[in-house]
């Protein structure tokens, strides 16, 4: 995947989303007044980390050798609620692998060579449809070496899945490029710890997390593009929803 010198996601939702790109004509109305200024672009260090090789299981089946690049799309949420979760992935994350705020994602590995014919035209088109909704972080659950907070299929996880559900049926109506990962269903997910090799460090940080606990929410405002960049995630472009 070849380098960028776009805003991480951390530094992007820290300073305040971008505007949205230009968008196509399925989408003509204006950026609501909530969207920010693009913050100045980080500089990003000379030096290359070492590459990383997915999973078969995550890699686009284009039919080419690799895609330049992938993307990764995410529901978006109102700030408080994100700035809220990204604390308490900061606090179980392990620190020196912890690339990224809090997210939930939708797609993990959207092919650049169909972003312009039918990714794109397919989320503006589900995106215009589509009404912003409540999302409630609710239910805490064990991952094998860490663990999430899942939405609720009553608390927005019901029309998460929905949104998924539709993108993921006009892509695969355009052929079986598709992920293994993204051809299949989606538990929409706050993720706040994971690759700990310790059980008992994860079973206790859970059993924390689980004695305080009480759920949060907030708004589902619309979707975001991310490019994908070694573990680090670099804006593309925000689709709010206009239902």
């Amino acid at each position: 995947m070849s380098n960028s010198t776009g805003l991480s996601y951390s530094a992007t939702l820290s300073q305040g989303l971008p505007p949205a790109k230009k968008q196509q004509s399925v989408e003509t109305q204006s950026q609501s007044a909530t969207s920010h200024a693009r913050p100045q672009q980080q500089q990003q260090p000379d030096s290359q980390p070492p590459r990383y090789e997915p999973s078969p299981s995550h890699i686009p089946r284009t039919g080419a050798e690799e895609e330049e690049n992938v993307y990764v799309l995410t529901l978006l949420t109102d700030k408080p609620l994100h700035d809220r979760m990204t604390s308490l992935r900061k606090k179980y994350f392990p620190q020196r692998i912890n690339k990224l705020a809090a997210h939930l994602t939708l797609f993990h590995a959207l092919p650049e060579s169909k972003l312009d014919s039918v990714i794109i035209p397919t989320i503006l088109d589900v995106t215009r449809r589509t009404a912003p909704f409540r999302v409630a972080a609710t239910e805490p659950f064990r991952m094998k070496k860490g663990f999430a907070i899942s939405v609720s299929t009553p608390h927005g996880g019901r029309q998460a899945q929905q949104i998924h559900r539709h993108l993921q049926e006009a892509w695969k109506a355009d052929g079986q490029w598709l992920s293994d990962q993204d051809a299949g269903g989606c538990r929409v997910h706050y993720t706040l710890m994971n690759k700990v090799d310790d059980e008992v460090e994860v079973q206790n940080a859970l059993d924390e997390l689980k004695g305080y606990w009480k759920g949060d929410d907030g708004n589902a405002e619309g979707l975001a593009l991310w490019r994908y960049d070694r573990g680090f995630w670099r804006w593309e472009r925000k689709f709010s929803f206009r239902g």
